[in-house]
């Protein structure tokens, strides 16, 4: 946890010379931060009883005194140190105001988005996010989505320029310069918006920067999380949809993790086993016989639903170069493609064939 490393790296500093052991302990009665980080994990179950002990700040129990403080007036700690009397109690004191100040010190040099990217790289404590979502008053329990925007080069600080005109902080939304080529959104999803219309949104950004700043992109979009406390999930997501969907050479450059249920799922099976079935079918006569022509031919077939008049029509070509052409693929793979079983089985080879194939795109949007 981020907030009890920082109690660590104080304790390091500050009880280095005073040459006596002194633990920070959480309200479960854990050692969370010590002078010996040996410690750090063991129990000490006696501030477990803290109500019982009529709730003083402060307390002397076998040999140790004990301190209650707090950070924020929210998160409590207990600072347990060896001996008694008012020296330690005094050094007891001076040691939790030092941790407070420190804590609050960093806390400052954060801002909203800072706060969200420690949040979807899971840097930060539920505990600690419970702090820093009232500090920053982030609304915990409104849905957001997250959106992943991936550059073909290093223009994300351009992009990232032109977004913030189109989605002001002031709206609720959270836009973040994640790095070189990646600008992420965390947008605010209101009751009538959903995952059909975060879509929408997207094509628009992606036309938009296209148009105005011509800089190539392709968006993964999570699914909409209910609360803060999911939207590292929601951008685990977003980054799959684009990893997938570029594998799978999924139509457009819009990746909605929701839509790809088909792409996820062979996306989970082991590569070896998608190369012993791909074998099956894909042969070296095969490969010949799947030209880049052959493979648009199919593709436009199945984007019409297999219907031969409207995939001659709009590649240009009789309708019996068409039939022509699939006959040639049952020749040779033993699939007729006008059959819908046999469209299935080719259709989820080609993508298994794709996933041995095709990792090499994911660097090039």
């Amino acid at each position: 946890m981020l907030t009890e490393q920082r109690i660590q790296k104080v304790l390091d500093k500050v009880v280095h010379n005073i040459q006596v052991t002194t633990d920070i302990v959480d309200t479960a009665g854990v050692i969370v931060a010590s002078s010996d980080r040996e410690r750090v994990g063991r129990a000490e179950p006696i501030v477990k009883d803290y109500d019982a002990i009529n709730g003083k700040p402060t307390f002397v129990y076998n040999g140790r005194t004990y301190m209650r403080f707090t950070i924020d007036k929210a998160v409590a700690y207990f600072i347990a140190m060896d001996g008694v009397g008012n020296v330690v109690r005094n050094y007891c004191v001076l040691i939790a105001s030092i941790i407070e100040l420190y804590l609050k010190s960093n806390m400052q040099k954060l801002n909203r988005e800072e706060v969200v990217r420690r949040v979807i790289l899971a840097q930060v404590s539920d505990l600690e996010l419970q702090e820093l979502v009232r500090e920053y008053k982030l609304e915990p329990n409104v849905p957001r989505c997250v959106l992943v925007i991936r550059t073909s080069s290093m223009e994300a600080e351009n992009v990232y320029r032109l977004l913030l005109k189109v989605f002001p902080k002031s709206q609720g939304d959270i836009l973040i310069l994640f790095d070189s080529r990646t600008v992420i959104l965390v947008k605010r999803v209101q009751d009538d918006i959903g995952e059909d219309e975060l879509g929408q949104m997207a094509a628009a950004m992606e036309e938009t920067i296209l148009n105005e700043i011509t800089v190539k992109i392709c968006i993964g979009i999570g699914q909409i999380k209910p609360n803060i406390f999911q939207l590292r999930e929601s951008y685990l997501e977003a980054i799959q949809a684009i990893e997938v969907g570029l594998i799978y050479g999924v139509p457009g450059r819009i990746y909605r993790y929701d839509s790809l249920l088909l792409e996820r799922f062979l996306h989970e099976i082991p590569i070896q086993i998608s190369q012993k079935y791909c074998k099956t079918i894909f042969n070296e006569e095969a490969r010949k016989v799947l030209n880049e022509e052959m493979i648009t031919t199919v593709n436009r077939f199945f984007e019409n639903n297999l219907n031969l008049s409207e995939t001659a029509r709009q590649l240009y070509i009789h309708r019996n170069t068409l039939v022509y052409r699939l006959d040639k693929i049952q020749k040779t793979l033993g699939l007729d493609l006008r059959n819908f079983h046999d469209a299935v089985t080719f259709k989820i080879m080609m993508m298994l064939n794709n996933q041995r194939n095709g990792s090499v795109i994911l660097d090039t949007v």
